[in-house]
């Protein structure tokens, strides 16, 4: 059976609907038409090869079955498929899984039919982002339950011929649905022209000839050509011949140009997507060049489709972020409830005494229902859209712009900031430092700035200009970032010879480097038309790649003036060393790596030797690696560093200064990662990192062990790196040798690495990591020790400098956890008991997928913290949705998945939007007490006067509604938000919780209160007359002592409220600094006391405002006298009550660390409770003894 479930799928009208009815076969060959549109020349006779009629799929091992029926469903983008071994619903596959190399080999292309029927399972490669329409999206709007109730609000007060006031909440209620359609629709369309893309592809058929067809066509299996001058890839696929250059910084969000290889064909290699990345190219990525020997063509078979592809996969993190907790909006909707339950009471409460009394049944009804009305105010969600427009418009004028104002009032709430690294906290690229060279006396020489001060003949300088990858895209140099910065700094030129850059491939002589030309030798000879000395040119004879296995890259090389070959080998120190005669390496190597590699220097260390003489140009492209890389002769080392932004370190400590978290989230490697972090402060001094390595047992592929080495951070200086200051061999108490793991009885180098850029960095486990490791041994499939690391590293207490460390977001202990992804995600599988205290105490994590990165998010955001991310790649896609707060950098793809896009690329935007988060938080607080406030005051008014069968008349309720709330609160968020420094405690973000609660009840307390004093007042007054109801009198007609009593305290009441509930600092400006809010509330209160003490007769007849006599004007006075004391007390309320005890002493007085939503509490409760010093590591975990930086 075919069938369909919420799918597009042109078979979607073919569902059947039982297993033994066939499918039509007629219908399906039309289906089969409509679909392979493209290149049949004769559709009768290709019609009729498809008796019976079937279907293609690939499950596992790389062979496609066929079925003529098939059960399938879609979800999420991704179609599910029945597995009757499995007897389940299993993912649909594409061909990297399980398949093995012969087979991924096979270079016959699909027929246009198996092209075909795999289509119909896999569907178009496309990847469809659905365009909702303006109705659809203004349905979705309006089902909102705020403006359900509107809908009825307005019905209601146009029967109550209460026009002015509806017709206002109509317009403001649609200005705010407008705005949200207008913003949807426009992140719909950048969606949609960010994710779109068709181009056309040469796909090789089952004849083995060429033909050109859509992308859209293209399926599992088929093989494409490359063209020689790229594409941008539309499906991932692997390369079988030929190598290309591809710029995949749109899923790493790295620069670097990755050159891909063939996969190795071995019958015994089964395709891994992770393991053989180097030999894939994914879907969104874009081949910059590709390169082929001699008239071989570039082929590549393609393995997924569509939403199957790693494009798919960042397009499906946009589309289905998993849910953000909104706990405001959460809480609103409950205190809705709340104060639909005290309306309900109101309800009832007027039907019996209405019905009690005889009244008029039209009244009953519309008296009752205006009471639901104004206990639950309808303006709330015009009110509330106001201020985060203020907000809106603030971060704007500081090129912060945002797409999802709801995201505004979370980023309030903020504790925990993750960060992408390079480009976000760093500059993109490398710069140099300068060079350590090695003299004749084989000791160090002073370090060299200024590259061009080496002398023309030395080996160190060939080795910079010679030992690269470096190579000409469309007549521009493409290469490492590493790479060129130091071929750049040396001012040598680089060229090629003179043929397409396709061709380079395998070519005997094709590079050839030369010193600069700037000098006055060349331009005398320019002049005298004398020819060019190329004495000093190197040509480049055979390179041997870079691999992370091996940490160091080499090239064979000739000087036009030598008749031998020279061999320059570059990468990480230890590796390097290890290749040197020992006697080539200077005394105080490890001294002055360890001083540069704790500073954060990125440092690669150069070696050469001479080739035999008697080796001519074929046997130098024959000869094995392993024989040139070996006996080597120390240069010395080149010293790089890649800067911090400008503003990174001060921002960092702004957020430290405030109790927040900083992580960084980063693809870079781990010991590069771990010094940037040190050095923009989110490592502080006196903390101690501690790395945790996951490591695979290579005799049992099944048991995994976890390494932690603890270090400190030692105190070195600019100066001291200028000065060249000498410094112990054990810098920080490490070891001079490089730091090894034992495994299985052997002792092998602990790195991780995968490109020349980040091999240098290994010289900091030399140094940065300690000298012992504890090593714990699992086995997944039992039961193992409940002595082992994942029992007990969840209760670990940890002092710094002897102090206990205090509970929060930072974590208020000493360590914190730097880890791969690689790591993270053996942890998660293996560990499952430890993945809660990482992600606690975890500051670096480094090699990060999109997917690790989005995971990461959710994992703290499950602990408690409210997350911000900040990145500038498509790689950081899945991270900004999922995070409470997405801040851009960039304003390509990740702008669109993130709420926040920030104009300046810098970190400097994140404060900003904390600072106006908070302000908007504590502005929605304000706006929802003083809205919920107004509607409680209102009823309490009402039920007042209903007590008499009076009401507030309808320009009394139009003066209240529009004149004092509506324009109180239009300006109630213009207020700015605080320029100090952000403080460490965080405005409440829940409705319900202490402080919120207990402000209104005591507000509500004393209005209440100073209402029904003047209600006693009034009546004890010698000339009061009491208001009498008669069926005579008209349905408006509410005229008494009684309510102008009332109605005049409850004016200064609601002004009042205004005040107590605009807070200021810390998070807001003075209210003094509003000049509209405190305008108007001075117009308002002017007008209050107008009207409490002489009102203009044509005014008190329009409000049926029945004033005291003329000579009991005392009485007025009171009730002036009555709002004085209502403004003390409610000050008193908010700023003693509230703030300074309910919210500041208070909050978590009674706060169980055990049972709160926040979990990380717990979690520090439980680390820092045992451990006192490193050494308790040894009675909890049984490591060694031996001292340890503290």
């Amino acid at each position: 059976m075919i069938s369909c479930h919420a799918s597009n799928h042109p078979l979607k009208k073919e569902i059947v609907d039982s297993e033994k009815k066939s499918p039509s076969s007629t219908n399906a060959r039309n289906v089969i038409k409509e679909l392979t549109q493209n290149g049949i020349p004769d559709y009768g006779a290709f019609l009729r090869t498809l008796d019976p009629f079937q279907v293609a799929y690939h499950r596992t091992g790389g062979r496609f079955e066929h079925a003529s029926t098939m059960r399938y469903f879609s979800c999420k983008k991704l179609r599910y498929i029945w597995c009757d071994q499995a007897k389940k619903f299993v993912k649909l596959q594409g061909l990297d899984v399980e398949v093995p190399s012969v087979l991924i080999h096979h270079t016959k292309g699909l027929s246009v039919y198996e092209q075909s029927i795999r289509r119909l399972i896999y569907g178009s490669n496309e990847i469809f982002i659905p365009l909702r329409s303006v109705l659809t999206l203004l349905f979705l709007e309006v089902l909102n339950p705020f403006y359900v109730f509107q809908i009825f609000s307005v019905v209601l007060w146009f029967f109550y011929e209460y026009y002015y006031y509806a017709v206002v909440i109509i317009l403001m209620s649609a200005f705010g649905i407008t705005v949200s359609i207008i913003q949807t629709q426009r992140n719909q369309r950048a969606l949609y022209s960010t994710v779109r893309s068709t181009d056309t592809a040469m796909v090789v058929r089952d004849t083995m000839l060429s033909e050109s067809i859509e992308t859209r066509f293209l399926v599992p299996g088929d093989v494409l050509e490359i063209p020689a001058t790229g594409c941008t890839m539309q499906c991932d696929a692997v390369l079988l011949s030929g190598n290309c250059i591809l710029d995949e910084s749109m899923l790493t969000g790295e620069s670097v140009p990755v050159t891909k290889t063939p996969l190795p064909l071995r019958r015994d290699l089964i395709y891994n997507r992770k393991e053989h990345a180097r030999h894939t190219l994914f879907c969104g990525t874009r081949v910059i060049q590709t390169r082929y020997i001699g008239s071989e063509k570039v082929l590549v078979k393609v393995l997924n489709t569509g939403n199957i592809t790693a494009k798919g996969g960042l397009v499906r993190s946009i589309l289905y972020p998993p849910p953000v907790d909104y706990k405001f909006e959460k809480d609103s909707y409950k205190f809705i409830t709340v104060l639909g339950i005290v309306a309900f009471c109101g309800f009832v409460y007027t039907l019996y005494t209405k019905i009690s009394r005889s009244i008029g049944a039209v009244k009953i009804i519309v008296e009752s229902l205006d009471l639901i009305t104004i206990a639950v105010p309808p303006a709330l969600p015009a009110a509330m859209t106001v201020g985060r427009m203020y907000a809106q418009k603030r971060l704007k004028r500081s090129n912060i712009y945002c797409i999802s104002p709801r995201a505004i009032n979370v980023s309030g709430s903020i504790d925990c900031v993750c960060f992408d690294k390079t480009g976000t906290l760093t500059e993109d690229g490398l710069d140099m430092w300068g060079v350590l060279p090695k003299d004749s006396t084989n000791s160090f020489q002073i370090p060299l700035k200024d590259v061009g001060r080496l002398p023309m003949s030395d080996h160190l300088l060939f080795g910079m200009v010679t030992c690269h990858s470096i190579t000409f895209v469309n007549g521009e140099m493409r290469g490492d970032p590493l790479d060129l910065k130091i071929f750049e700094s040396t001012g040598w030129i680089l060229e090629e010879a003179n043929v397409s850059d396709e061709t380079k491939y395998d070519m005997l002589f094709p590079t050839i480097v030369k010193p600069p030309r700037g000098d006055s030798r060349d331009e005398l000879n320019l002049e005298l038309d004398v020819a060019y000395d190329n004495s000093n040119d190197i040509g480049i004879v055979r390179e041997f790649s870079f691999t992370s296995a091996l940490q160091r890259m080499s090239v064979v090389t000739r000087k036009v003036s030598d008749n031998h070959f020279n061999v320059y080998v570059k990468g990480s120190p230890e590796m390097i060393s290890s290749l040197c005669r020992p006697e080539s390496i200077p005394e105080d190597f490890q001294s002055k790596l360890g001083f540069y590699a704790h500073q954060g220097y990125r440092i690669i260390a150069i070696a050469y030797k001479q080739l035999d003489k008697k080796l001519n140009y074929p046997k130098v492209q024959k000869i094995a690696r392993e024989k040139v890389e070996c006996e080597l002769e120390f240069l010395g080392f080149v010293i790089l560093e890649n800067r911090l932004k400008t503003d990174t370190e001060e921002v960092i400590e702004s957020l430290n200064a405030a109790n927040i978290r900083s992580v960084m989230v980063t693809g870079d490697n781990l010991l590069t990662a771990a010094s940037v972090a040190h050095d923009c402060g989110m490592i502080l001094a006196g903390q101690n990192l501690v790395t945790v390595t996951a490591h695979a047992d290579k005799a049992n592929p099944d048991r995994y062990f976890l390494s932690y080495d603890i270090t400190g951070q030692p105190q070195l200086t600019q100066s001291d790196i200028m000065n060249d200051n000498q410094v112990d061999g054990s810098v920080g108490g490490k070891p001079d040798g490089p730091l090894r793991a034992k495994e299985n009885g052997n002792y092998v180098p602990m790195t991780e690495s995968n490109s020349i850029s980040s091999s240098i960095d290994t010289c900091t486990i030399t140094t940065q990591l300690s000298d012992k490791e504890h090593r714990i041994v699992i086995e997944p499939a039992s039961d193992h020790d409940c002595h082992s690391l994942a029992t007990d590293i969840g209760s670990i207490k940890v002092v710094a400098n002897g102090v206990p460390g205090k509970l929060g977001p930072g974590g208020g202990s000493s360590f914190r956890f730097a880890l791969t992804g690689k790591t993270w995600a053996i942890i998660n599988e293996h560990f499952p008991e430890l993945v809660s205290t990482i992600t606690t105490y975890g500051t670096v994590f480094a090699r990060m997928s999109p997917d690790q990165k989005q995971h990461l998010i959710t994992g703290l955001q499950q602990l408690g913290y409210y997350v911000a991310m900040c990145g500038d790649g498509a790689n950081d896609c899945g991270a900004l949705k999922a995070a409470h707060t997405g801040i851009s950098l960039s304003e390509a793809e990740s702008s669109v998945a993130s709420p926040f896009t920030s104009k300046n690329p810098t970190i400097a935007c994140v404060p900003n939007v904390i600072k106006e988060g908070r302000a908007a938080l504590v502005t929605s607080f304000g706006i929802f007490k003083f809205m919920a406030a107004y509607s409680l005051v209102q009823f309490a008014s009402v039920v007042i006067l209903y007590s008499i069968d009076s009401n507030l008349t309808d320009w009394q309720y139009l003066y209240i509604d529009l004149f004092i709330i509506s324009i109180v609160a239009f300006f109630f968020g213009k207020t700015s938000s605080y320029d100090g420094p952000l403080v460490k405690q965080t405005p409440s973000n829940s409705l319900i919780s202490l402080a919120p609660l207990l402000s209104l009840a005591l507000h509500m307390m004393v209005a209440i209160g100073m209402q029904l004093a003047g209600w006693y007042h009034v009546q004890a007054q010698p000339w009061f007359e009491p208001f009498n109801y008669t069926s005579d009198r008209e349905l408006n007609d509410h005229g008494c002592f009684e309510n102008y009593t009332i109605f005049a305290i409850s004016c200064y009441q609601y002004l009042i409220l205004a005040i107590v509930f605009s807070k200021g600092a810390p998070y807001r400006k003075s209210i003094f600094s509003n000049y509209g809010f405190i305008i108007s509330i001075l117009v308002n209160v002017a007008i209050a006391i107008v009207l409490t003490v002489y009102p203009p007769a044509w005014i008190a007849e329009q409000f049926e405002l029945v004033m005291p006599p003329d000579g009991e004007f005392r009485f007025r006075l009171y009730l002036v006298a009555y709002g004085l004391i209502n403004f003390l007390l409610s000050m008193f309320i908010e700023t003693v009550i509230v703030d300074e005890i309910a919210f500041k002493r208070l909050r978590y007085r009674w706060h169980n660390v055990a049972k709160s939503r926040r979990k990380y509490l717990q979690i520090q409760h439980n680390f820092q409770r045992d451990i006192h010093s490193p050494s308790d590591f040894k009675t909890v975990f049984g490591w060694s003894s031996e001292k340890y930086d503290y």
